[in-house]
């Protein structure tokens, strides 16, 4: 019995041509934009976090395994280190996907606005605070109490 299968490797000239993916002529400006990305946001974020890791050692309590804040604040640490090269690699598929480039954009615009909402989402739900008269306690919930000092300061 004979199959009725077409399994010919001609291309029906009605169907679309598949495009490879590849970013083309986008390397010229996405190799820069990765440097740019890396050298000030990546390398920004990563201080940052080794500071407040840092202080966090310094400041320790067993209390912080059960707290809320804790957890959000070192969420917001892994995230301000990871999103970076992600939010790239997501570009580079928009880019080499020939998708809208509204959204390579916008991802390229939370890139950089990145280390402003994560900067002020630690220092909010820092666990490791001082009160007003200098005693140290415990944050169990993120921006409650509201920190003490000027932004930035822990």
């Amino acid at each position: 019995m004979v199959s009725r299968a077409d399994i010919s490797t001609e291309q029906d000239p009605n169907e679309p041509r598949l495009r490879p993916l590849g970013l083309g002529w986008h390397w010229l400006w996405f190799l820069p934009l990765c440097a740019v990305v890396l050298s000030a946001v990546e390398r920004h974020t990563i201080i940052y976090a080794y500071a407040i890791l840092k202080l966090g050692c310094e400041r320790w309590s067993w209390g912080a395994l059960f707290s809320p804040s804790a957890d959000f604040c070192l969420t917001v640490v892994v995230a301000s280190v990871v999103w970076p090269p992600v939010g790239l690699g997501s570009v580079a598929l928009l880019v080499a996907g020939r998708q809208r480039w509204r959204y390579s954009v916008l991802l390229i615009f939370g890139i950089f606005l990145l280390p402003f909402i994560t900067e002020a989402l630690m220092w909010g739900s820092f666990p490791f605070t001082f009160n007003d008269q200098g005693i140290p306690i415990l944050r169990m919930i993120p921006f409650i109490p509201w920190p003490v000092g000027n932004y930035q300061e822990y």
